[in-house]
């Protein structure tokens, strides 16, 4: 992500504030900038070869444009594929005549789907839709810090982050791997703090004083952009400002992240220091990511709770010197692996990744390795009460405990990138990523119970960035 840059301008004194008004205030300018990749994709996964549609627990499947609807249709896929993306970037910039900067930053990406949708009969969308991806305004001080509004990444979420090593390849274990990697058991999911998401906040980001800096952002909800989210006048979770609802439980269990189980009032705080020590250059984040969670909406009116409030501490730390670059973060705390909030009684989140890179001249070299331990899908079982429940229960059995499994989640990248040309790099990636669950079938195409899915990615391609 591209930084705002605080301007520098002192403030003017008041005896010289009249001439200098057409000289300090500057109207808003407008740059273009972005990136454009195209890769070619070798992938070796689990089950790769036979796949069946994600059906719900109602055993109905999302309508789809490639496979029947009913869940029993079958696709054989290649393992070599080519991927573009790009996005279009607008930032613009404008100066008061007091020195606060300020401007918007919209980027316009092309990947709105992971695949073709059919809308109707004879008409469906493609994957190159266009959307926004992070779209913000900011007002900025050198004095008092900055201050965003809009669809961004948070303190925790990914502006103030140490320790996150991806300056290679296409990032290793966070880069690219994810567009050639199909969604069976989620092996295309990382749990990194980039996939917080861009929900709709306000941020505080503070001036550097003697190497420390602090940030912090609040969001209503977890969603984001126009209108109210709500297609139609049926009670649905998928609405902007939802907090009860019927189904809460099964599909926030179904859809495994923050959408359905409605993510309320997301707070993020974090605290940085940056310096050096005997010419190495260091970098620690202390940070806390909180929010609550919907609950269930029963057929007798009550409001039950069902989730656990999200609640994620993060530590993390750098150093640079000589061209290399050693990182390491740790999370802990009631978080899913997809961010959402887990069930009430399931174990808490735990995650550990290291990554180290080389940089010398137009080449740069690294590996990154990510493990995490997460309550495994066995655990979320909940069903419905009769519709003759007494009144005021919950209207819901309590958690299927027996099931219990962990969910251990294992992956590591390695990967360079020459640089030809300003802003053109030639990159090349290996990639594995793991999901391991005793007890619960991941791969259900195969005899027996097949509980560790596999997926490797090797990336060669090139990138622009301008």
């Amino acid at each position: 992500m591209r930084k705002i840059l605080l301007g520098t301008t002192a403030v003017v004194g008041a005896a010289l504030l009249a001439p200098s008004l057409a000289v300090a205030q500057e109207a808003p300018t407008v740059r273009i900038g972005g990136f454009f990749r195209v890769y070619y994709g070798y992938t070796q996964q689990s089950g790769r070869n036979s796949t069946v549609p994600y059906t719900t627990p109602t055993g109905t499947a999302p309508l789809s444009g490639n496979l029947p609807a009913d869940g029993n249709g079958i696709a054989r896929l290649s393992k070599h594929d080519f991927s573009t993306d790009g996005e279009v970037h607008v930032f613009v910039n404008g100066k008061t005549a007091n020195g606060l900067t300020y401007g918007a930053v919209i980027e316009i990406a092309f990947n709105q789907q992971e695949g073709r949708n059919q809308v109707q009969a004879r008409a469906s969308t493609g994957k190159t839709t266009a959307s926004t991806d992070e779209w913000y305004t900011f007002i900025a001080s050198p004095r008092f810090g900055q201050l965003r509004f809009g669809d961004e990444d948070g303190p925790v979420g990914g502006l103030m982050n140490s320790g996150v090593v991806t300056n290679f390849g296409t990032g290793g274990i966070y880069g690219d791997r994810e567009s050639f990697v199909t969604r069976q058991a989620n092996t295309r999911t990382t749990t990194s703090p980039g996939a917080l998401n861009d929900n709709t906040k306000i941020i505080y980001l503070s001036p550097q004083f003697f190497g420390f800096d602090f940030g912090a952002s609040y969001a209503p909800n977890y969603n984001e952009g126009e209108d109210t989210g709500c297609s139609s006048n049926a009670s649905s979770g998928w609405c902007d400002a939802s907090y009860a609802f019927t189904g809460a439980s099964t599909n926030g269990i179904a859809f495994a992240g923050p959408n359905q189980s409605v993510r309320r009032n997301e707070y993020q705080i974090a605290g940085r220091w940056r310096g050096s020590l005997a010419g190495i250059g260091l970098s620690t984040t202390v940070g806390w990511v909180g929010a609550g969670a919907a609950r269930e909406l029963t057929v007798q009116g009550t409001q039950a709770r069902v989730f656990n409030n999200l609640g994620v501490f993060q530590v993390g730390a750098q150093a640079t010197a000589y061209g290399f670059t050693l990182g390491a973060q740790y999370e802990h705390g009631d978080a899913n692996f997809f961010w959402g909030n887990t069930l009430r009684g399931d174990r808490a989140m735990d995650q550990f990744f290291a990554g180290l890179s080389y940089t010398a001249g137009p080449f740069s070299i690294g590996a990154n390795y990510v493990m995490g331990t997460f309550e495994g899908a066995s655990r979320a079982s909940f069903s419905a009460a009769s519709a003759d429940a007494a009144p005021g229960s919950s209207g819901l059995t309590t958690p299927n405990a027996a099931g219990a499994a962990m969910m251990r989640r294992l992956g590591y990248g390695i990967g360079g990138n020459y640089r030809i040309a300003p802003g053109m790099d030639i990159v090349a990636e290996w990639s594995k990523f793991t999901i391991a669950e005793r007890g619960r079938d991941l791969d259900p195409q195969q005899l027996g119970i097949q509980d560790r899915t596999t997926a490797n990615v090797f990336i060669l391609g090139t990138r622009l960035a301008f």
